[in-house]
C-alpha cells in the first residue's frame, strides 16, 4: 500500500498469548473481496510472552505490528492501537476469530447506508463448523448478540441473509466503527474496564447519541468457543463472573439517569443471577450455581458502588449529550424479553 493514500478502513487484532489463532485468522483477513490498497491490518501484541509478535512481523510483512509495552488488558489496549489507525473506518477482531471473505466489504456497506449508522457487527458462527477455511457459507443462518430484558447479553440465530437490524449492543469480538464519532464520544472503549463489558458500553453510548448500531447478517465471522469462559465455581470462574456482573452495574449506572436506573435494578440483579439458567447444565449444578451468585451478585454490587463516583465525570457528559428520552434504555430492554423482537426481512 502506498503510504500516502489513506485505506478506507483499518483492521484492528489485540492479542495476548494468542498466537494458536494468528495464522487463521490473519489469513482471513488478508484474503478479503477488497482492493489490498483499501484496507491496513494492524496486530498490536499486548506484550505477550508467547513470541506472538515475532511471529507476525517474520510470517506477515503486510501487517503492521504494534508492541505494547506491557499487557493493557482490552479496553485501554484496543484504544492505543486506534491511535495508529489511518482508515475512517476502525475494525476491531479478535485473535480467535475467522472473518468470511466478504465481512469487511459488508460491514462497510451497512455503515455507508445511512449516515445514522455509526457501528456496525456481523453474525458469528461456531469456528470448527467447517468451511472457513474456504470462507464460504457453511449454513443459512448465524447468530445475533443483543441484550435482553435483564440486561444480559442473549444470542438468536437468525437468516444470514436478512436486513439490518438495530441493536443495543456492540459485539466486542468484531465490530467496525466511524472514527468521526470519536469526538463526540470521547473514547472508545472505558479504559477503567480493562476487560468484560466494555462493548455494551459502547454500543449504549453510541444509542446515548441518538445515533444507530446495526446488526449485519450478510458481514459473519467463526470464532473460537472459548472452553475456558464457561461458568466454573472456582477462583478464575468467579473472578471472572465477579468483573461481569459489576462492570454491568457500572455500565448501566453511566447510561442511565437515576429513576431510570433504580428501576432497572431489580432486572440488573435478576439477570446476574438467573444467567446460569440458559447454560446446558443438569438441575442440581444450576441450583448450586445460581444459591452462589445471589450472594456473589450483591457483593458485586457494592463494589461497583463503592466505585460510582469515579464515573460521575463520564456519566455527566454521556447524560448531557443523550439525544433520547429519560427512560428509552429501560424501555428498549423490556422489549427485549428472549429477543423475540428480532426479526429478518
Amino acid at each position: 500500500m502506498n503510504n500516502s493514500q489513506k485505506p478506507i478502513a483499518s483492521v484492528i487484532v489485540l492479542a495476548y498469548n494468542d498466537r494458536r489463532y494468528l495464522e487463521g485468522c490473519l489469513n482471513s483477513l488478508l484474503d478479503q473481496d477488497l482492493p489490498a490498497e483499501d484496507y491496513e491490518i494492524i496486530y498490536a501484541d499486548n506484550a505477550s510472552t508467547d513470541g506472538s509478535a515475532d511471529y507476525v512481523e517474520e510470517h506477515f510483512p503486510l501487517v503492521r505490528v504494534i508492541r505494547l509495552d506491557r499487557n493493557y488488558g482490552f479496553a485501554l489496549g484496543n484504544n492505543m492501537a486506534a491511535e495508529a489507525a489511518r482508515g475512517r473506518y476502525i475494525a476491531f477482531q479478535n485473535a480467535d476469530t475467522e472473518a468470511h471473505k466478504r465481512w469487511l466489504s459488508e460491514l462497510i456497506k451497512a455503515m455507508q447506508s445511512d449516515p445514522q449508522i455509526k457501528a456496525c457487527f456481523p453474525a458469528g458462527l461456531p469456528l470448527n463448523l467447517g468451511g472457513h477455511n474456504e470462507r464460504e457459507i457453511p449454513a443459512e443462518k448465524g447468530f445475533i448478540c443483543e441484550l435482553t430484558s435483564t440486561g444480559m447479553v442473549g444470542q438468536r440465530l437468525l437468516s444470514l441473509n436478512g436486513s439490518l437490524i438495530p441493536t443495543l449492543f456492540i459485539v466486542g469480538a468484531s465490530f467496525l466503527i466511524d472514527s468521526e464519532i470519536i469526538g463526540e464520544l470521547k473514547y472508545y472503549f472505558d479504559p477503567t474496564y480493562f476487560i468484560y463489558n466494555e462493548d455494551t458500553d459502547l454500543g449504549l453510548r453510541i444509542n446515548n447519541l441518538g445515533y444507530k448500531v446495526v446488526f449485519v447478517p450478510k458481514a459473519f465471522i467463526y470464532h473460537e468457543q472459548n472452553p475456558s469462559r464457561r461458568l466454573n465455581i472456582d477462583r478464575k470462574g468467579l473472578q471472572r463472573a465477579f468483573l461481569v456482573i459489576r462492570n454491568r452495574f457500572i455500565t448501566f449506572f453511566k447510561n442511565m439517569y437515576s429513576f431510570e436506573y433504580l428501576l432497572a435494578l431489580p432486572l440488573l440483579f435478576i439477570g446476574s443471577f438467573t444467567k446460569v439458567w440458559s447454560l446446558e447444565l443438569n438441575f442440581p449444578k444450576k441450583t448450586l450455581y445460581t444459591l452462589v451468585l445471589i450472594p456473589f451478585t450483591i457483593f458485586s454490587f457494592f463494589s461497583a458502588i463503592i466505585r460510582f463516583p469515579n464515573f460521575l465525570e463520564q456519566r455527566r457528559h454521556i447524560l448531557q449529550h443523550c439525544c433520547r428520552g429519560r427512560f428509552w434504555l429501560i424501555t428498549e430492554m423490556l422489549k427485549r424479553r428472549k429477543l423475540a423482537f428480532l426479526t429478518v426481512d
